[in-house]
């Protein structure tokens, strides 16, 4: 089934645009993510089941394009000197940018699809059922996910976070 990006696009723009600012916190960042996530669909269009939702696909490909900048940008901070003040996003709980550079460096830890879970579980207040629908797992994997990473994370935490003051 092939994809009408052009209408995508106008429709569920500012959406995308919200969740890749919420994720990124930063205006630019998440302006060119978003451009990326629709490049991506038109080239892979053909990858698009027809039997999902729009909104899930569209969901799903800015949560793993966000990851991705997320990545790069650990791994290549010098990029990053001039990186301008994170904006202010409502819509979301990851208003501080401490609180977001505090969850990404959590996730860091985390496998990728562990990530999805737990930014899908926790941060857009999805249900177990409803991340599983995204990521093509039960339920039960999506706790199970969380629930081993939690217990991880809570047994062996690393030096850094034994030092954040909750």
């Amino acid at each position: 089934m092939s994809l009408d990006v052009e209408q995508l696009y106008r429709r569920y723009g500012d959406m995308v645009l919200g969740r890749c600012r919420s994720l990124l916190g930063n205006d630019a960042e998440a302006q060119e993510a978003m451009q990326e996530v629709f490049l991506r669909i038109h080239r892979y269009q053909d990858s698009f089941r027809g039997d999902a939702r729009p909104t899930t696909y569209l969901f799903k490909v800015t949560t793993t394009t966000c990851l991705n900048r997320l990545r790069t940008r650990r791994r290549k901070p010098e990029d990053l000197l001039e990186e301008p003040p994170p904006i202010p996003c409502e819509d979301m709980m990851l208003t501080s940018s401490a609180t977001r550079d505090l969850l990404n460096r959590v996730l860091e830890l985390a496998d990728e699809g562990t990530q999805q879970a737990i930014l899908y579980h926790y941060v857009d207040g999805m249900t177990h059922k409803e991340v599983g629908e995204v990521l093509g797992i039960s339920a039960a994997a999506v706790r199970k996910r969380i629930s081993t990473f939690r217990s991880r994370i809570k047994s062996n935490p690393p030096p850094w976070l034994q030092e954040v003051d909750w």
